[in-house]
């Protein structure tokens, strides 16, 4: 087992978190963050809407779940990749409402992980994301000094939040824009997305065009049939 213990709280008012809050006020933070931030457009975002259209769906329909892991002060990178992989088990054994897969998300909170600790979240990150992506999940990171730039905007650092967090989520249409670059990784968003593009049901120009660049870029492998499966449910 990973290192730390899970928690679950309901989430209260808005405030900056302090290094090593309690679960419980540092969830409360974090729901703070996703309605005053996440759920509202930026004008550095490059684009119309909220930062993450999903989330203010997933609360609404009960498919956001907030959880908190302390024990991560010394944490090293095998402790935190050990985290993400136990958290992908419980996102997979998770029984979530029906509906939408693209609305299930899971944020881990890590109150109690140090200023000297964010940055193995950038590299589990980047480490676990093939992994990740051949079960069709994508992984997040957010802290303080996050320096992920938004999809449309790169100097805009997107993911920046108070208190240290990881999201899990399943793979949807729109992350064409962080898989085109690695062939082994869009091989995984073209079997899961590739038949939506066939069909001409993509609507947005900039997922279609990236989408078309990637896949005469990375050709031999993205080259499999693409099975009619979005988001873990078949179509």
């Amino acid at each position: 087992m990973p290192p730390g213990s899970s928690t679950t709280s309901t989430a209260a008012c808005p405030r900056d978190s302090p290094e090593g809050a309690a679960p419980a006020e540092a969830e409360a933070v974090v729901h703070a963050w996703l309605e005053s931030y996440i759920c509202r457009p930026h004008e550095e975002l490059g684009r119309d809407g909220p930062v993450c259209p999903f989330v203010a769906p997933a609360l609404k329909a009960g498919t956001l779940l907030l959880r908190s892991r302390v024990g991560m002060a010394d944490a090293d990178g095998d402790d935190v990749r050990a985290v993400v992989r136990d958290m992908a088990r419980s996102f997979r054994s998770q029984r979530w409402p029906r509906g939408n897969p693209t609305m299930r998300t899971l944020l881990l909170v890590l109150p109690d992980l140090r200023p000297a600790g964010r940055p193995l979240l950038d590299d589990a990150q980047a480490e676990l994301k093939r992994e990740l992506a051949r079960e069709g999940l994508m992984l997040g990171q957010f802290h303080p000094d996050c320096p992920e730039p938004a999809a449309r905007n790169p100097r805009f650092p997107v993911s920046r939040c108070p208190v240290p967090l990881l999201a899990m989520r399943n793979m949807a249409v729109h992350d064409v824009l962080f898989l085109h670059d690695d062939g082994d990784l869009f091989a995984e968003y073209h079997k899961r997305f590739g038949s939506r593009y066939e069909r001409k049901a993509v609507a947005d120009p900039l997922f279609r065009n990236t989408y078309e660049d990637a896949l005469a870029r990375h050709a031999p492998s993205a080259s499999g049939t693409a099975y009619r499966q979005t988001n873990g449910d078949a179509e």
